[in-house]
């Protein structure tokens, strides 16, 4: 599957800022790099070359040999996270250890410091970074003392809801813009076309049928409420746009608001027909901003 739009993640101050600390000096969090700042290639681009120390949990998606892990500011997420269909790290930071050093799991709050290291990479497991952290070592950190903002932020983690959201991204991005996405038909790969959208949708088990059920919207705020009633009212907002978004798109497909164009994704490049949305570009102009601002609330949460 192939998306059209590429998310650029950016810093948004917020007016309600959760401050996370530990009473122990000797743990300075966020003094050099912030998950709030990593959301910014421009902020990044300034630490190029540079020692930076990060505060987060490690991903327990790691490689057999330990040559890297995956470092968020959540605890107890299995995988990394991604701009919306696509394979590109999302409140993610790559992490490597020296040629020759490995790292073993630890589900503790660590601190890792290394090398910023700016460039194009593609590991392993075929997600895509423009920098990650190399040369690194780590130490865990203390929280017997953990504040209360940190203690409801693992708390909400546990209940797996923020990994839900970027389902619904994933679910939104393909109402939106199901024209640039691909399949392997017997007669092979193609574009969707129209009729084509309910096998996505509609069957218990379908790729996005998650998100087409009733009360889908209502039930990831009720994960979150079910956590504290008001601590995360930006993030409730956030899925109520969404879920506006989500149900404007699926009218308008079922309105039949499309056109069949030229291919403009061009993932084939030979000029095949492909489908597009009326409203795309309006869009793709929502879309995009609604996920920045999930991801920069993200990044507002540091330890």
């Amino acid at each position: 599957m192939k998306k059209i739009i590429a998310f650029t993640l950016a810093i948004i101050s917020l007016l309600s800022v959760f401050s996370l600390s530990s009473c122990k000096e000797e743990y300075e969090f966020g003094t050099n790099l912030s998950f709030a700042k990593a959301n910014s290639i421009e902020e990044m681009k300034k630490l190029d070359g540079k020692t930076v120390s990060i505060v987060g949990y490690m991903s327990t998606l790691s490689p057999i040999s330990g040559a890297f892990m995956y470092l968020l500011n959540l605890p107890y997420q299995s995988c990394p996270f991604c701009e919306p269909n696509s394979t590109t790290l999302s409140n993610t930071i790559a992490v490597y250890a020296p040629n020759g050093k490995k790292f073993k799991f630890t589900d503790r709050l660590i601190k890792v410091t290394g090398t910023l290291e700016f460039g194009d990479y593609e590991d392993e497991y075929g997600f895509n970074y423009s920098y990650r952290i190399k040369d690194a070592t780590f130490v865990e950190v203390d929280t017997s003392e953990m504040s209360g903002e940190l203690k409801l932020w693992q708390e909400l983690a546990s209940t797996d809801v923020v990994g839900k959201i970027y389902e619904m991204y994933d679910y939104i991005n393909f109402l939106c813009f199901w024209g640039t996405y691909t399949y392997n038909w017997d007669e092979g790969k193609d574009y969707l076309y129209p009729a084509d959208i309910d096998m996505f949708l509609v069957k218990d088990g379908a790729q996005f049928n998650y998100g087409y059920k009733d009360g889908y919207f209502d039930g990831l705020i009720a994960t979150i409420e079910s956590v504290d009633k008001t601590a995360f009212k930006d993030l409730v907002k956030n899925i109520r746009d969404a879920e506006k978004l989500a149900a404007e798109a699926l009218q308008a497909y079922r309105n039949g608001e499309y056109a069949a164009v030229p291919e403009y994704s061009n993932s084939f490049g030979d000029g095949r027909t492909q489908y597009k949305m009326k409203d795309a570009d309006e869009y793709e102009e929502r879309l995009s901003k609604l996920y920045k601002d999930f991801a920069s609330w993200i990044g507002e949460w540091e330890v």
